[in-house]
């Protein structure tokens, strides 16, 4: 008995539908995503050829306190700026010959597991790319295919230069190129575009000042009785680090405790898979993408602490093509006997305040 095109297509689309529950070990290559976190909890949509938005930077400067009769004094300025960025497109794909489905049509358990395993390998294909961008910046100041990362809005400081402060302006492209224009208002014009960023050399106390000296400068509030626009999510705030800072972190409060009996030979620290380690209430993780890090312009080892605030990372995607499905596709001429399915979208990220975003702790970059 022979199978038409459609029926073979309509088995892939039924069986793709309704997956039993099964078992499926996948060995991970990392020890978590956190970028996707942000996309799985109700991005925000937008139309349009490009991401679009206004950001107030200063006030126009008309307050001010007044005596009897004193004449008004108005000033009208540039408060508004417009922020862009185009949108970052992705796809992904899983395809079947037409005698797997043969194969399988006698044993759909089978066939079904399959099918699983195929999607599964496309999702964290997905997955790897969508984390791996996280961290980082596009190529060049032109490049409009990668989304924007974590470093495009928290940046490091300026190379030779060692003075901590709300100094991060420069965007360091993976080109070696730079650039201080983020999402089209430039930091070194505005300094209120700027982020924290400051310098150490070990994992010591004054690492740890440097920590906490930067948590009391980059928290901003709005004032009573003045309205909020920014709509931020619900997110944790988390320090970010390689993977050796991270051990280098622990060893260091262990060496701090003093309170070591005859039977804490490890000392009283217990290392736990989760709050293992904290700075002012601010959980610090490892994240295999900071693990050698160095500056695409020096060259320089950075090995960076990145705090990241993600109630300050407002994950933005295409209405209507986001994770839209396609298919089964038929091969054609060229694969007649292939069918395939497409998951596509477009994204981007978008921080309205870099300064309040977080900041970096980082080594120094020298010419």
């Amino acid at each position: 008995m022979g199978y038409t095109q459609a029926q073979l297509s309509g088995l892939i689309q039924t069986t793709h539908e309704k997956f039993p529950v099964n078992e499926l070990t996948i060995t991970w290559d990392r020890n978590d995503y956190k970028w996707l976190r942000i996309f799985s909890e109700a991005p925000r949509k937008q139309s349009g050829t490009k991401i679009t938005g206004r950001a107030l930077l200063s006030p126009t400067g008309t307050a001010r306190y007044v005596g009897f009769y004193e004449q008004d004094e108005l000033a009208q300025g540039e408060t508004l700026h417009k922020f862009e960025m185009p949108w970052a497109r992705f796809t992904a794909n899983w395809s079947w010959d037409e005698l797997e489905i043969l194969e399988n049509k006698d044993d759909p358990e089978g066939f079904i597991d399959l099918a699983k395993v195929k999607e599964a390998d496309a999702m964290w294909g997905l997955a790897q790319i969508m984390e791996e961008r996280g961290w980082k910046c596009p190529t060049s100041a032109t490049d409009d295919k990668f989304p924007r990362g974590l470093p495009y809005y928290i940046r490091m400081m300026n190379k030779d230069t060692t003075t901590d402060g709300f100094v991060g302006e420069t965007i360091r492209y993976e080109n070696g190129t730079t650039g201080t224009d983020c999402a089209g208002i430039d930091a070194h014009v505005y300094t209120q575009w700027k982020n924290w960023a400051a310098l150490y050399t070990a994992v010591d106390a004054t690492l740890i000042t440097k920590f906490r000296t930067a948590f009391e400068y980059s928290t901003f509030r709005a004032p009573l009785n003045v309205t909020d626009f920014a709509q931020r999510r619900a997110a944790k705030a988390r320090i970010y680090c390689g993977q050796a800072n991270k051990v280098a972190l622990l060893d260091y409060l262990d060496a701090k405790d003093d309170m070591h009996t005859t039977k804490d030979a490890l000392g009283r620290m217990v290392v736990t898979q989760g709050n293992d380690c904290m700075i002012n209430g601010c959980e610090v993780q490892s994240c295999s993408d900071l693990n050698s890090a160095t500056d695409p312009e020096t060259g320089d080892t950075t090995d960076p602490f990145y705090y990241a605030d993600f109630a300050w990372f407002q994950p933005i995607v295409r209405k209507g093509y986001w994770m839209k499905r396609m298919g089964p596709v038929h091969g054609g001429t060229k694969q007649h006997t292939s069918y395939t399915m497409f998951i596509d979208g477009a994204h981007n990220i978008w921080c309205p305040s870099p300064r309040s975003a977080g900041f970096v702790v980082h080594k120094a970059l020298t010419a």
